[in-house]
């Protein structure tokens, strides 16, 4: 006689230790299939909108733990599931006595997906609650940002063209199977833009950074959609930016391009003849260095932004009052300022790095410099002159790297110029100097060492 059996996705942990035979409860929530099983070789799995730890499923009722909150609702839901597909076979088999084993599998499929969870009265599709969702950020946040989820938006549309399962994708579906699909679909890109720029068979497949961007954008979008009603699940929650496979790989602290502080004196200096496109963005570039801001804050200056020494102005990209002391190693933004009368030059950002490379160039900023990237387990190796990989942000990662190395500066006022938040943020740019930390450490005093009273004049 057929029964149905509901059974777990992925209830235990994989083990890559196949001597270790002990299993071990996965600790994420997982989806719950219902089996129709009609005998050992016609089995029906149906996908259902329900999900659970495994922790709180008793495999031997095959329902919730009734200590567990929620256990008597959820498991009445499962009964009238169960019920219903019941019901739903004996129908199909009474309409249709002789009807296929595919042709029964596949109607109680499609009669699956239509006991799905209603979304109360928010129906809307993964597409059109990303296209409200950009909306909403329009006016609140930088257009760089805009630009990323737009990106997104672009990108999971390609990759359910190439992906029937998600062509039209919905919340439920973003699981973990969707984002391992995802991730495979981002390492595999065709080639496009900069990624045409790497060695012939090194140019398919987004870098491993930007791969990361992507999930990054995803889950902060599956969270608003959340807070809203449009999405059930918290799969998402479970994501991480970078594969445990893939953590080793993650962009190097010495990747990080910079000026040193003999370079950016050398850039600041130099002499372009009368070239007013080259000295104009040697001059933002090092304005911006000299101030430590970003694209969006420097390239907007205005006049009345200034009192005395002290810029003061609303960051662009977090929306807080922000306060530059335009002295000491900042002094030359004064001048710079000056040169052009408090108008800085207008430029868009994408002339200004094509500029800068070429600015650059020319007043020597050639160092060889190796950039390491991946792009799953390939390694992209790109060796070229500091120049050609300077961009606008490259001034702000100057000014920080200037400060914490060459000045010594505190981190915690470092951190209030650049308006960073996260510490570890600004550790990546602290050299790993092995005399000079020793020469630091030479410095203090030991405890045992005899204390010297000065007496009081």
């Amino acid at each position: 006689m057929p029964t149905i059996k509901l059974i777990l996705q992925q209830p235990y942990t994989s083990n890559p230790d196949k001597e270790i035979k002990t299993k071990k409860l996965n600790p994420r929530e997982t989806r719950l299939y219902c089996f129709l099983i009609l005998d050992r070789k016609r089995v029906i799995k149906i996908k259902t909108e329900f999900v659970i730890r495994p922790k709180e499923w008793d495999f031997s009722i095959q329902g919730k733990i009734e200590r567990h909150a929620g256990s008597i609702e959820f498991n009445k839901k499962l009964n009238t599931l169960r019920d219903d597909l019941w019901g739903e076979y004996q129908k199909i088999v009474e309409d249709f006595p002789d009807i296929s084993f595919d042709h029964l599998s596949r109607k109680l499929k499609d009669y699956g997906k239509t006991r799905e969870i209603p979304f109360s009265k928010n129906t809307k599709d993964v597409a059109a609650v990303l296209d409200e969702y950009i909306e909403t950020l329009n006016g609140q946040v930088a257009p760089g940002t805009i630009k990323k989820y737009t990106t997104l938006k672009n990108s999971l549309e390609e990759f359910g063209k190439g992906n029937r399962k998600y062509q039209l994708l919905t919340f439920s579906m973003i699981d973990h199977s969707f984002i391992e699909a995802y991730r495979k679909y981002l390492r595999n890109q065709e080639p496009r833009g900069r990624q045409k720029s790497r060695p012939e068979k090194l140019q398919k497949g987004l870098l491993l950074d930007t791969q990361a961007k992507y999930i990054k954008c995803l889950k902060g979008f599956c969270k608003y959609a959340e807070e809203r009603g449009y999405n059930k699940y918290s799969f998402y929650k479970d994501f991480s930016s970078v594969t445990q496979a893939d953590q080793k790989r993650k962009k190097s602290d010495y990747d990080i391009v910079t000026l040193t502080l003999s370079e950016l004196r050398q850039f600041y200096t130099h002499d372009f003849s009368g070239d007013l496109h080259l000295d104009r963005v040697r001059d933002l570039f090092c304005f911006a260095c000299f101030t430590g801001q970003r694209w969006g804050d420097f390239s907007n200056f205005d006049k009345s932004q200034l009192e005395d020494d002290v810029w003061t102005f609303i960051a662009d990209k977090t929306k807080r009052e922000t306060q530059i002391d335009l002295t000491g190693f900042a002094a030359p933004a004064i001048d710079i300022l000056k040169k052009y009368k408090y108008q800085l030059p207008k430029i868009t950002q994408q002339k200004f790095n094509d500029y800068l490379k070429v600015a650059a160039a020319e007043a020597k900023i050639n160092e060889p410099t190796k950039i390491i990237r991946y792009v799953g387990v390939n390694e992209i190796v790109n060796i070229k002159p500091k120049s050609q990989f300077l961009s606008s942000h490259s001034a702000r990662r100057t000014c920080v790297s200037i400060l914490l190395n060459d000045f010594n500066l505190n981190v915690v006022h470092v951190m209030g110029i650049t308006g960073h938040t996260d510490i570890k943020t600004l550790q990546k740019y602290i050299h790993k100097d092995r005399t000079a930390r020793r020469e630091a450490i030479s410095s203090t005093k030991s405890i045992t060492e005899t204390l010297t009273l000065v007496k009081a004049g």
